[in-house]
């Protein structure tokens, strides 16, 4: 019986490497200085919170529960940060999540920064309503073109000088 507890131990410890293993991140996919050139050619359509010098670019999904807390952070915090930092936010879809509606509804917004907040945040339920504005669909277009050139795979996806955090 000893030696039964033994022989399942020992194969707990070395095919459990293999199951309990962290996963390697997935790497970055261009240097920072290009990550920041992408990232220059979206800003316009970035939904931008601060006036500090430095620069968080942060790619997000209306609907994902971890963009929401990190935004929820980031308010928390906002006189601190919002001094120290400008802060970029890219609307960008996680097809599980299906939120290119709601996408499309803060970016067409005359207030987008208020939208974003106010269904991040604040978590209102919004009237959302069909979009079909072709400069709604370029903005997302250039966001998604730019997010697949960097990398993005998961929300958030911080990047700070270039760098993914």
């Amino acid at each position: 019986m000893k030696s039964i507890k033994i022989l399942i131990f020992s194969l707990l410890i070395v095919f459990g490497q293999n199951i309990f293993a962290a996963h390697p991140a997935k790497k970055q996919l261009l240097s920072p200085q290009k990550t920041l050139e992408v990232l220059e050619g979206i800003k316009q359509y970035a939904i931008v919170f601060g006036e500090g010098k430095k620069e968080i670019h942060t790619f997000i999904d209306p609907y994902c529960s971890v963009s929401k807390r990190y935004l929820k952070f980031v308010f928390q915090k906002q006189n601190v940060m919002f001094k120290k930092y400008k802060m970029y936010f890219y609307l960008y879809e996680l097809p599980r999540k299906k939120s290119l509606l709601m996408i499309q509804n803060i970016i067409d917004s005359e207030y987008p920064n208020t939208m974003l907040k106010s269904s991040m945040v604040n978590e209102d339920e919004l009237i959302l309503e069909e979009i079909d504005e072709e400069d709604v669909d370029t903005i997302i277009e250039q966001i998604s073109i730019a997010a697949e050139k960097i990398g993005v795979f998961k929300r958030p996806y911080i990047i700070i000088n270039g760098k993914v955090k």
